[in-house]
């Protein structure tokens, strides 16, 4: 797999804001939070963890573990930026990280990169564009990426990272490809998914997929990588918590 580590620095601007006082030096025995927007996204890095432990971080769900030495904390923010933003609320409130991840899937915009490839990156300026709903098609993809130089695109990092500019907090991204470039997304995401209520929507999808039966292969296609890239996905979360330990 890939490891994207070269950082433009005008992707993602932060809107101007000013920094709480840095009150205190980050206490090197707490967690590294590991965010993931769903299950999906996160369970192979969940099972990576030893100790693993079931606990609430304010209103969230967390689980607590340790890769190697290293105390971590994963919550998931939900899909969407108004998700993001009431967890990086409570887990900034209740959690006490030293350090943020941001780590799921995401599109591909750049066409180097490949299904399963991973980009990891620092703050501020990653090359990762946000967006409140994904870019779905190849035209989208070409047209976004020569505008913003983006190489890949999601629903949460940006939100994610100015609540933490905000805090003081380090945050760095992780990022695995879901779609390449290249690739529609078999479904539309309105189809499936009901950011509001954080949910999916079986009966919207099988109404979709009923009205547009050839959409069906390439959506069980997307489904069928999913478990690999969440395994990629894991594997670089793993490797950026070790750059972490080194800092």
């Amino acid at each position: 797999m890939k490891s994207c580590k070269r950082v433009l620095s005008s992707i993602l601007p932060l809107r101007e804001c000013r920094r709480l006082p840095d009150k205190s030096t980050p206490d090197s025995a707490a967690p590294v939070a590991v965010t993931f927007a769903r299950p999906e996204e996160s369970g192979a890095f969940r099972r990576r963890l030893d100790g693993v432990r079931k606990e609430n971080c304010g209103a969230l769900t967390a689980w607590r573990g340790r890769v190697g030495g290293i105390n971590v904390l994963v919550i998931h923010t939900g899909i969407g930026p108004a998700s993001a933003q009431r967890a990086i609320g409570e887990l900034l409130a209740h959690g006490k990280p030293r350090r943020v991840i941001c780590a799921g899937f995401a599109g591909g915009l750049d066409p180097a990169l490949r299904v399963g490839d991973t980009l990891t990156a620092d703050f501020p300026g990653a090359p990762i564009l946000s967006r409140a709903l994904p870019i779905e098609t190849p035209a989208e993809k070409v047209a976004a990426f020569r505008e913003t130089g983006a190489r890949l695109v999601d629903m949460e990092t940006a939100t994610l990272a100015e609540a933490c500019a905000l805090a003081n907090m380090p945050l760095s991204a992780v990022r695995a490809v879901s779609d390449s470039a290249d690739q529609f997304l078999p479904v539309p995401f309105d189809a499936w998914f009901d950011t509001r209520r954080q949910r999916a929507r079986p009966v919207a999808l099988v109404l979709h997929l009923f009205r547009h039966p050839s959409h069906i292969a390439p959506f069980v296609r997307f489904l069928s990588r999913l478990p690999s890239v969440a395994r990629a996905l894991a594997a670089a979360v793993e490797e950026a918590l070790k750059m972490t330990d080194e800092r």
